[in-house]
């Protein structure tokens, strides 16, 4: 396949500034599987089905596209919070008086979550059980360039529900999927009999969301949540892993609370953009850059009773 031919390399003015190492958080930090770095520095990945490449210039984000893409501006527009309504909600998290998550913001200025696709955002997660972010990339990535449609030079789409409930076995071996292959391909065939599903989940709110998507074959509590933020930009949803099971234990005191009462905590304490809070926290801590001080918290809540 013919090498892909690039535009120039273009500014894409944000509402905040994305230094380097923001960007090669947001990029590469759990969010979405799909990004690569290059020799010369950039990020070069597919988002829906637009290839990109993204770049910190010398006066602000850059970015550039195959040529012929006409729509590559205005999606990757969407997709990094051009507009600033995430800046918005970071400047309302509760920063001041909580002097971890102040640290953990400082330590990423202008991270933000990242608008993905629902069903990228889906299969993404599906294969990120008990995975870490390089391997879940390798199995996103054999997916896509074994079973997804080709969008010129090296470049592939997700493949659809259909191709891989109707994959081979052997194929979804080679994805390196190992038990998740079972769950990808049971999620395919419950949502081939659905080709509305997106639309009728992101028309639902968000515990109905929660609990259709936990529906799914390999969709956990965690998964669910990570879909909802990542996927159908529901920043109140607050996933729990294990990076942040380890920030809100150390920083926060809550040893030996479980996940369900430390997304609760999580959805109280930093209120209509949790999720981009957690993201805060999360890189801080995976990083290593999460503050020792202690936030005072309330007293453990009562376990929650599971969603009907």
């Amino acid at each position: 396949m013919a090498p892909v031919e690039w535009t120039s390399w273009r500014p894409l003015r944000l509402a905040e500034d994305v230094p380097a190492g923001t960007l090669a958080e947001q990029m590469d930090g759990g969010q979405s599987f799909r990004w690569s770095l290059a020799d010369d520095g950039s990020w070069v990945g597919v988002f829906g089905r637009t290839p990109a490449a993204v770049r910190s210039g010398p006066h602000g984000l850059e970015w550039r596209s195959p040529k012929g893409a006409t729509h590559a501006e205005e999606a990757l527009r969407r997709y990094l919070d051009v507009e600033g309504a995430q800046a918005r909600l970071s400047e309302a998290l509760p920063w001041r008086s909580d002097p971890v998550l102040r640290s953990a913001r400082a330590a990423y200025p202008g991270l933000r979550i990242l608008r993905q696709d629902p069903h990228e955002a889906l299969i993404g997660f599906l294969c990120s059980s008990n995975k870490r972010i390089l391997q879940i990339r390798v199995m996103v990535a054999a997916l896509a360039t074994k079973l997804g449609e080709p969008l010129g030079g090296d470049f592939h789409a997700l493949p659809s529900w259909e191709a891989i409930a109707g994959a081979e076995e052997s194929v979804l071996r080679a994805c390196s999927l190992g038990y998740r292959a079972a769950y990808l391909r049971g999620t395919a065939k419950e949502l081939l009999a659905r080709p509305r599903w997106a639309d009728e989940f992101a028309a639902l709110e968000t515990p109905a969301l929660l609990a259709e998507l936990q529906s799914l074959p390999g969709v956990g509590p965690k998964v669910a949540a990570c879909v909802a933020l990542f996927g159908f930009g529901r920043l109140e949803s607050f996933p729990v892993d294990t990076w942040v099971v380890q920030a809100l234990a150390d920083a926060y005191g809550l040893r030996g609370w479980k996940p369900a009462q430390l997304e609760q905590f999580g959805q109280a304490h930093f209120g209509a953009a949790a999720g981009l809070a957690q993201q805060y926290l999360f890189s801080a801590a995976r990083n290593g850059r999460l503050s020792r001080a202690v936030v005072s918290v309330p007293k453990k809540p009562a376990r929650p009773r599971p969603r009907k």
